[in-house]
């Protein structure tokens, strides 16, 4: 009996891979290939890491120096018991000497008291906690995406059987640092402004570029036309884009929980820093999902092949 032949090819798009999936894979391509993963990650988001605690520190700290009221109310004390042996050094006609002392120590902790009790003002602590705000998702908003489209190449490479290391993935993106630059840096400037305006427009504007990095370096897009594309996919695909952003949401919360729990309050530079090293541990496996998200809508959408991917990624190389 002769084989029957096969079947005419047809339009019909890929299968849809569930989130499930895409977590999946991407935990066994980073347990799989750990090192230089880390690695890429580690080269930009370690320093910026490290600025954002110093300027937290620097900004957030004045809010912490503001006493509690245990000790608002043991400085009272103090106060009080300095007035009385004030009061007994006077009307025991102490000598002079031993009144000027008193005098002068009861002032200082009169003046203890308010600065404890006061601490900066609501404005001033407002602004500096708005400024910390900008700062950090600036920087962050920034870093993420760049790595992200250091991550999408090295995925790229890996399921295509490359195995470029860390650095030359690195030179890779940096060919393709003009297009980067000029789509994500006026996303993060957007979404830090969102995050300052009660948090989640900010959110809503990350939900919509969340894809800028792989158009920037897979497609060549710049600028506004970048952005416009992953507005584009994000919404052919958002319900996946939606869950995927919340995950990666849940696991830089934990992370922050866990240096609360870790670091004694008071050490916002430890703290800071503590929480942002959790995340960069865990960050690659939502960073990897995105990136196989973005391949396979564009599987599903645009009949993207493997042939196609590898053409891409020696156009990169060029």
């Amino acid at each position: 009996m002769a084989d029957e032949p096969n079947p005419p090819a047809t339009d019909k798009p890929a299968a849809e891979r569930g989130l499930a999936d895409l977590l999946a894979d991407a935990f066994r391509l980073y347990r799989g290939h750990t090192r230089p993963i880390l690695l890429i990650c580690a080269l930009l988001f370690v320093p910026a890491a490290l600025v954002e605690s110093c300027v937290a520190s620097a900004l957030l700290g004045p809010k912490l120096t503001a006493g509690s009221r245990a000790d608002v109310a043991a400085q009272a004390r103090a106060v009080e018991e300095s007035g009385h042996a004030l009061a007994d050094a006077y009307e025991h006609q102490a000598d002079p000497a031993t009144i000027e002392r008193l005098h002068h120590e009861n002032q200082a902790r009169l003046a203890e008291m308010s600065r404890l009790a006061a601490g900066p003002g609501r404005v001033t602590l407002w602004f500096l906690g708005v400024l910390a705000t900008l700062v950090s998702t600036l920087v962050f908003g920034v870093v993420v995406p760049l790595i992200g489209g250091a991550i999408t190449v090295a995925v790229a490479d890996r399921t295509t059987g490359g195995s470029t290391g860390w650095v030359e993935t690195w030179m890779l993106v940096v060919g393709r640092a003009g297009p980067l630059l000029s789509a994500i840096i006026p996303a993060a400037g957007l979404i830090a402004i969102g995050r300052v305006l009660w948090v989640i427009p900010g959110l809503v504007v990350a939900f919509c570029f969340v894809l800028v990095a792989p158009i920037a370096v897979f497609e060549g897009l710049k600028g506004a036309a970048a952005l416009r594309r992953s507005v584009e996919l994000v919404g052919a695909d958002w319900l996946r884009i939606a869950l995927l952003l919340a995950a990666f949401l849940g696991l830089i919360w934990a992370a922050r929980v866990l240096a609360d729990l870790v670091i004694p309050d008071g050490a916002v530079f430890l703290t800071q820093l503590m929480g942002d090293l959790l995340t960069l541990v865990v960050m690659p496996v939502p960073l990897i999902a995105t990136a196989l998200l973005y391949f396979d809508l564009r599987k599903r959408r645009e009949g993207f092949s493997d042939d196609d991917l590898r053409a891409a990624l020696a156009s990169l190389r060029r």
